[in-house]
């Protein structure tokens, strides 16, 4: 009887504990969603043009990040921008102002970094974040403001 006892205990112990067990699907890589429809992830993110960006520029409702690093920031940056390298970025994205939209900027010839950034601000809850077509060097070639020196 004793074994019987053993046997019926050792099955329903056995039976409560795969009851609990319940594998998790693999979770799929999602896009990261930004305020307007807007998504960012590694191949995509949201850009605005020159045009758009120096508007916003001379209606003072933009703030720039450059995202390259302090040497290249100190040769030539856009007048105002912050200077944040993109290796810096997620320890110090409460230096980003959020009132007004956010526009990163790099060298890049496809915005590379500055895409990284957005994504990177966009995941730590910063919102109306684009990364700038053309980035710097499109922006000194248009003739927009700019200024050299450190920060």
């Amino acid at each position: 009887m004793r074994n019987v006892l053993l046997v019926t205990l050792a099955l329903f112990t056995a039976a409560a504990a795969s009851a609990q067990y319940k594998p998790q699907p693999p979770a799929a890589k999602s896009p990261i969603v930004i305020s307007g429809g807007h998504t960012a992830s590694a191949n995509s993110f949201p850009r605005i043009s020159q045009a758009e960006a120096i508007k916003l520029y001379r209606e003072g409702r933009a703030v720039f990040v450059d995202v390259r690093s302090n040497t290249q920031f100190s040769f030539g940056h856009i007048k105002g921008a912050l200077s944040i390298p993109g290796s810096q970025i997620v320890t110090r994205f409460q230096e980003v102002p959020v009132r007004k939209t956010v526009i990163t900027y790099c060298a890049c010839s496809e915005e590379q970094s500055s895409g990284r950034a957005v994504a990177e601000l966009v995941n730590h809850g910063v919102k109306n974040v684009f990364a700038l077509k053309g980035g710097w060097t499109e922006w000194k070639t248009n003739g927009y403001p700019f200024a050299a020196g450190p920060k």
